[in-house]
């Protein structure tokens, strides 16, 4: 493990209950004064709201954001900001504006605020796409100048996209305990960010208003999302199926974390160990399925639309993705992943 390297993205970081409260300063801070704020359609009203402290400096709100970043909501929306001359933009919201942001910033150099609302940790990695299937095209950079954690504006989410999107971060928590390029430092923070997910999210579902339960969850999607494994099994099969058969992100990550840890759990016994203390359970795989189970989240891809006859095409989509693993998988390892994520039951492997 010594000597390793840890590098950090120069992000700013606003976290706590009444964070938002920090807006106005972090548009001056980052000379922001002429700006614009994205959202989706379903949440333009609570992203006014939340930006009320620049209200005199926005010109447009863009509510067009959707997922998987269509390519026409991704022109438009660059040209809105170059026809309108910003100098920086807000963002509100989770994984499909933050995404749709950073493609924006990638091409534009404008920056921006990321008001998080979700647990996806979207706004803390580079990596972006545009479009689906064959035609989908993915980029890097465009990361926010500053992001605004305030549990006080998670509230109003769905208690089930809350833990589906917990689940998210949980993936990728247990991925970066070991990747190969894991070291102490990023094994910490991912083994504190399952101990806090693990714990709040039940408590989020049993009362959706439970704000300190929101507020640890957030800071532990925060500390799940600072660093990334290179592409892990978990990744590959819950990011390749998401979009080929256009399921829910969020919950494709919930449903593939179980099986892609079970396949793993014997090339990677530390990281194993680091699981099972956090969530208390005494096996990582079936630990995270309980979890699952208890959260109320469906446990197979078919519970999320996807047909049976799409299982072979999926194994091929996903192996067209060079998998960086402690274990090396082949497409009969595939086939059984995805075979049993497909059905749903306990992870056996």
């Amino acid at each position: 493990m010594y000597p390793f390297t840890y590098r950090s993205d120069a992000v700013r970081v606003v976290v706590g209950i009444g964070a938002i409260d920090a807006l106005r300063a972090e548009a001056d801070f980052h000379k922001i004064s002429r700006l614009m704020v994205i959202s989706s359609k379903s949440r333009a009203e609570a992203a006014r709201r939340a930006t009320a402290a620049v209200a005199d400096r926005c010109v447009e709100l863009f509510d067009g954001s959707a997922p998987n970043t269509p390519r026409d909501v991704y022109e438009r929306l660059v040209a809105n900001i170059r026809r309108l001359e910003l100098d920086g933009f807000i963002v509100f919201g989770g994984g499909s504006p933050i995404g749709l942001a950073k493609a924006a910033a990638a091409a534009t150099k404008v920056p921006y605020i990321a008001i998080v609302t979700t647990y996806s940790g979207s706004e803390m990695a580079a990596r972006w796409s545009i479009g689906v299937g064959e035609s989908r095209t993915n980029g890097s950079g465009g990361l926010p100048a500053t992001a605004i954690y305030d549990a006080a504006l998670t509230l109003d989410v769905p208690a089930r996209f809350s833990a589906a999107s917990g689940m998210n971060a949980m993936a990728h928590a247990v991925e970066s305990l070991y990747g190969r390029d894991t070291n102490p430092v990023v094994q910490t923070m991912a083994e504190e960010a399952i101990r806090k997910l693990g714990v709040n999210l039940p408590r989020i579902v049993q009362n959706p208003r439970d704000l300190d339960a929101r507020n640890e969850a957030l800071y532990g999607a925060w500390l799940a999302a600072n660093f990334r494994a290179e592409v892990g099994l978990e990744h590959a099969v819950a990011q390749r199926v998401r979009q080929w058969f256009n399921l829910d992100h969020a919950h494709t990550h919930a449903v593939a974390t179980p099986y892609a840890i079970g396949f793993n759990a014997s090339a990677a016994p530390d990281a194993m160990e680091r699981i099972k203390r956090a969530l208390g359970v005494r096996d990582a795989a079936r630990g995270l399925y309980d979890l699952n189970v208890r959260l109320g989240l469906p446990t197979g891809l078919k519970g999320l639309g996807m047909r049976e006859d799409d299982l072979a095409e999926a194994v091929e989509v996903v192996a067209a993705v060079k998998i960086d693993h402690p274990r090396p998988v082949g497409k009969a390892d595939l086939a059984n992943v995805i075979g049993q994520a497909y059905a749903g039951e306990p992870p056996r492997f």
